[in-house]
């Protein structure tokens, strides 16, 4: 057990969020001392840790510092944007702090995405700087470049003082992109003034202290990480980075040997670490204090699992879309409901944050009427990177508040509550990743020869899984699309199931049909791990095609 050494002089403030709003006073501090307290109050206790690298407190601090000098001698300065090909490393936080103490903006991207996406994204950006976790090669122009080697030559130097950059509350603290419904991914702009509210109002919720130990799932590009690592590192505790494989027995393990007490992790993680649910005992979990699931629709029979394994543990499930910073809705299961079928709700908002059903331009107030759900308050985005037209679509004000059209269903049960009862487009969630099917569908449409394509979720072995139907005369636009698809879009946005229907008149009335088409192969997959590639005859049916090319002739 980490203890805390004696000291000779008073300790440094925490940050405000760590105390009840009302004592709260004065100004937030600079995003770039998010860790200057707990490294002043407790230098040796360990920071973090990512299975590989650890850090103290005072080594995470100095580590940012000299990082900020380096880059500020690199021209990096107030505004400016620093892009972080991401992974799960110890490193991450420094180089976000490090951006932070330059007054700049922090953009993670997905360091596993293709080279041709990341050249986009970049493209847009206009970074001051890219650093990489790695020694790739540059995959865009005209822009700094800083690889893994050069990285550790200037951690491994000489330590170097640096004055942190204050941020004005409207700047721009990150930007975190997002699949787009239009083809093409957005970039959430979230500022100072929202995340320190954010920082506030979700740590009532969360209830982080210096004490605390969190086991960090999510990865750096997905916004889950700063409420999972930068908030509870803020305040003094303890975070774990796992980095392992996704297997219940292995995570199950580190959080015990680790003395998890907080566990945040979508209901695809959750699931997997209750396995059946014999494993959720005190005796597994001597520690846990929390646990908490969100960013996708939770099975209630794995939340009744913990409530009932673990009664003295908070159980809570949430919400929040990227533009409203995180997680902005919550709800405590207090006791369970063992005969539930539907999901338990998504809760209140929290404090500073408004929630608004809307419902063919009214306002819903009774229960059980569906309407789109509408964020307001002070953790609404400023907007989407260079896309004033798409901002300007899903931010509206009402009575002066400013609202972010989320696109999801909800509605109020009897006590008040929201729940979540789908969305009004194509947008899904899965393992907790958002995606717009319609960006994929783009990107299969800009692919030569393909007339149409259909793209959904279907399930396949109890799990939802990608589904694709190319529409085109020739067979080969199939594998086209894929190679396409490979080359533009995360490996998680790319479809699990492929289907190739050669013609497009597949209905009894003659015309195009694609719910038809989706809903005969997700029967068809319904059962099956063997196959991935089908086709449809003449007569509308499915069947496998996994001959040469992708093709068995069959069709």
């Amino acid at each position: 057990m980490t203890t805390t050494p004696e000291r000779t002089t008073p300790p440094a403030a925490l940050p405000p969020w760590s105390i009840d709003p009302a004592d709260q006073a004065g100004p937030a501090p600079a995003l770039g001392d998010l860790v200057a307290a707990a490294a002043a109050n407790w230098p040796e206790r360990a920071a973090l840790h990512d299975g590989r690298i650890g850090l103290t407190f005072a080594e995470l601090e100095e580590r940012a510092t000299t990082l900020a000098a380096w880059l500020a001698g690199e021209g990096v300065g107030p505004g400016d944007r620093v892009a972080i090909l991401a992974e799960k490393s110890a490193l991450m936080p420094v180089l976000a702090i490090a951006a932070w103490k330059c007054g700049a903006v922090y953009v993670p991207l997905d360091g596993t995405a293709p080279e041709s996406r990341l050249r986009g994204l970049l493209g847009r950006l206009d970074a001051r700087i890219v650093l990489a976790l790695d020694d790739r090669a540059p995959v865009a122009d005209g822009v700094r470049w800083a690889g893994r080697t050069e990285l550790d030559g200037v951690l491994a130097g000489p330590a170097r003082a640096w004055p942190t950059v204050p941020h004005r509350p409207d700047d721009i603290a990150y930007i975190i992109f997002t699949s787009g419904s239009t083809g093409e991914p957005k970039g959430v702009e979230i500022t100072v003034a929202n995340l320190v509210a954010y920082f506030g109002n979700h740590n009532e919720v969360l209830r982080f202290t210096p004490a605390s130990r969190v086991f960090s799932l999510s990865p750096f590009h997905f916004d889950v990480s700063i409420e999972d690592t930068l908030l509870p590192l803020s305040l003094g505790a303890y975070v774990h980075q796992f980095r392992g494989m996704h297997a219940g027995a292995v995570m199950r393990a580190v959080i015990t040997r680790e003395r998890i007490t907080h566990l945040i992790a979508v209901s695809t993680l959750l699931t997997m670490i209750t396995e059946g649910g014999r494993h959720v005992t005190r005796e597994n979990f001597p520690c846990l204090e929390m646990v908490m699931t969100g960013a996708e629709v939770c099975d209630p029979g794995v939340i009744n699992v913990w409530k009932e394994g673990l009664p003295e543990v908070r159980v809570i499930n949430v919400y929040g879309p990227t533009e409203a910073t995180i997680v902005c809705v919550a709800h405590e299961i207090v006791r369970v409901d063992p005969g539930r079928v539907d999901a338990y709700p998504i809760g209140r908002p929290l404090r500073g944050v408004a929630a608004l059903l809307v419902d063919d331009g009214d306002t819903v107030h009774e229960p059980g009427r569906v309407g789109e759900l509408w964020i307001g308050g002070e953790q609404v985005m400023r907007g989407y990177h260079g896309m004033p037209e798409e901002t300007a679509r899903r931010v509206v004000e009402v009575d002066g508040v400013r609202y972010y059209r989320t696109g999801d269903l909800c509605a109020y049960d009897e006590n008040g509550d929201l729940v979540f009862r789908g969305r009004n487009d194509d947008e899904v969630k899965l393992a907790g990743r958002r995606i717009h099917l319609g960006e994929i569908r783009q990107t299969v449409l800009s692919s030569p020869g393909v007339e149409r394509a259909a793209v959904a979720l279907v399930p396949r072995l109890g799990h939802d899984v990608i589904a694709l139907v190319v529409m085109a005369p020739d067979r080969s636009a199939v594998a086209d699309a894929e190679k396409r698809l490979a080359e533009l879009l995360p490996a998680y946005m790319l479809p699990t199931v492929v289907a190739w229907s050669p013609e497009l008149s597949v209905s009894s009335t003659g015309k195009t049909d694609e719910k038809l088409l989706m809903a005969r192969l997700a029967e068809a997959v319904r059962e099956t791990a063997a196959t991935t590639r089908f086709a449809f005859t003449a007569a509308g049916e499915v069947v496998p095609d996994d001959g040469p090319d992708g093709g068995s002739g069959r069709a």
